[in-house]
């Protein structure tokens, strides 16, 4: 092992060779083989019977649960070609002639970088003596462009943008207000020569705003994307670094070509595949001795939220054996070409509540997706550690229904029950919200009748539709209006669905209970004549017995 990084585990395999120790490693291998079938089918059979225990139930798996399985899942696990290792995506069918170079003429007209090329052909018109002269020319191997009739101009390391305005500038001294302009007609193209870690040494066709990167599909999976040697017409050598241009956005190191240029592919360094929980898997290859850990920093960009940082694998083949070390980030551990890096992720402990009561059913779903009457659902939502009621309700808000009562919603833990607003939890003004998930917890939704009760002075006290919006008068016309013992429209009482007195300007909402008050003045008038009749009755007893003892 290089480096000052620890291996806590490896594992040996000879490459060749039919000795004791080689068939003793067989059985290991086959041995681990047979554990990893064992495993397999005994994750299957978990997995199936799973399925059978909640078949009556459905099962919600956290969000959060789902992207760090997936991480683990969709992560590289192969080298990457050349151009992948460079983020290129894959070359499309290439268009005809004429759309390439109609193409390339609209490139160079809005680039204000396109330098002068060989094989362009430019436009200059001016007016003089009333006419409008123009003039075509073509840009050729020498570095001086003759103007009929302006003059002569060097091209020499120009940008078309520079041609133009020195064109134009003499145009305009010789001849005042002629109005010059000098346009792209055609582009010109030429070839370049590539050659080294290529299938075969070519001769390339490329043109003014061809790059350096534009070559990488000729390059073999094995050249260097660190050192890339271009050698230009007059012999002079330069070597660039495309990862840097590629991936780190270093514009410098991806020149545009000239004619004549030399491309060289020089054999690659040390590659190093990477994979699992890091935020970018891949191939990537090394300009020097890297750690694991500087190679995790700036080639992996960090790690992801699920991963493991302190049981990294690294697969190695040396002398003639394949090992894997396990070590942890902040190791010093050097890398070798060829090493292969697995970042696992961490075991998450995941939890199950469950959400009973007015909830959409899978079997209430008609093709459409509409829902047809009341129906009770039960669901049992996996949870990450950390998660709070909120986070559950946000991915559970597509499962509740116009009849969920969201303001009437209890969490049962420990045997006793808590009141919850759905509602102001989802709104954001609840701190119920911030409370974390427990596993064993049980959602209570209850159902919300849309009626309106109403009762009392009314002719027909019942429950009637609830109509969002209407007032008292609309649900006492409903109720056979006021009946003759009724004190007047203005007198009621409102009551929500547990019972509560609500103010008397509270809005109607579904299940509210409207109690019309009753006049007592009939029933107070009987009394008194009642009381009146008695009493005069007694009256008149007394005053008899008087008179019969008199």
């Amino acid at each position: 092992m290089s480096g000052n990084g620890r291996a806590v585990a490896f594992h040996t395999l000879p490459m060749h060779g039919f000795s004791d120790t080689m068939e003793k490693h067989f059985l290991i291998g086959r041995d681990f083989e047979v554990s990893k079938k064992i495993l397999t089918v005994a994750l299957l059979f978990a997995v199936i019977s799973t399925g059978f225990l909640w078949a009556d139930n459905q099962v919600i798996t956290s969000s959060r649960v789902e992207g760090a399985l997936a991480e683990e899942m969709l992560t590289q696990t192969t080298w990457a070609g050349y151009a992948q290792q460079l983020g290129m995506e894959a070359r499309t069918t290439q268009a005809d002639a004429s759309d390439i170079a109609q193409m390339r003429l609209m490139a160079a007209r809005g680039d204000a970088g396109y330098p002068v090329t060989v094989g362009d052909i430019y436009t200059l018109s001016y007016i003089y003596n009333n006419q409008v002269v123009t003039i075509a020319i073509e840009i050729g191997h020498s570095p001086t462009v003759n103007v009929a009739g302006i003059g002569s101009f060097d091209t020499t390391s120009r940008t078309f943008a520079q041609f133009k305005a020195e064109v134009e500038a003499a145009v305009t001294s010789r001849y005042p207000y002629s109005s010059p302009t000098l346009t792209i007609t055609a582009v010109g193209a030429f070839s370049v020569h590539v050659s080294g870690m290529v299938k075969t040494s070519a001769h390339v066709e490329a043109w003014g705003l061809t790059r350096l990167s534009d070559m990488a599909w000729y390059a073999m999976d094995n050249a260097s994307t660190r050192d890339v040697t271009v050698i230009s017409s007059d012999g002079s050598e330069r070597h660039y670094d495309l990862y840097a241009a590629r991936m780190c956005g270093d514009s410098s190191q991806d020149p545009l070509l000239c004619p004549l240029d030399r491309i060289v592919f020089n054999p690659e360094q040390a590659r190093i595949l990477v994979s699992g929980g890091v935020r970018r898997s891949g191939t990537y290859q090394l300009s020097g001795p890297t750690t694991i850990t500087g190679f995790l920093d700036e080639y992996a960009q960090g790690f992801t939220s699920s991963a493991d940082t302190s049981r990294i694998s690294v697969s190695r083949y040396e002398n003639g054996t394949f090992r894997e070390y396990e070590v942890a980030y902040g190791d010093d551990f050097i890398l070798q070409d060829g090493d292969s890096i697995s970042v696992p992720a961490l075991d998450l402990p995941v939890g199950s509540v469950t959400l009973d009561g007015a909830l959409v059913s899978e079997d209430s779903r008609t093709s459409s997706g509409s829902i047809h009457g009341q129906v009770r659902g039960q669901y049992f939502y996996r949870f990450m550690v950390g998660e709070t009621i909120e986070d559950m309700l946000v991915e559970m808000s597509p499962y509740f229904t116009a009849s969920s009562d969201l303001d009437g919603c209890y969490l049962t833990r420990d045997g006793k029950s808590y009141p919850i607003s759905f509602r102001n939890v989802l709104y954001g003004n609840d701190p119920d919200g911030d409370i974390v998930l427990q596993n064993g917890d049980r959602f209570t939704i209850p159902f919300s009748n849309q009626v309106v009760m109403v009762n009392g002075a009314v002719n027909n006290p019942g429950t009637y539709a609830y109509v969002p919006g209407k007032d008292i008068a609309y649900y006492v016309n409903l109720a056979g209006g006021l009946s003759s013992a009724a004190k007047g429209i203005e007198k009621y009482r409102l009551y929500n669905n547990y019972g509560e007195r609500l103010d008397d300007d509270s809005p109607i909402l579904a299940e509210t209970t409207i109690e019309m008050e009753v006049s007592t003045f009939e029933r107070d008038l009987g009394i008194t004549v009642s009381v009146v009749g008695l009493v005069a009755t007694v009256l008149t007893i007394v005053t008899s017995i008087v008179n019969l003892t008199s």
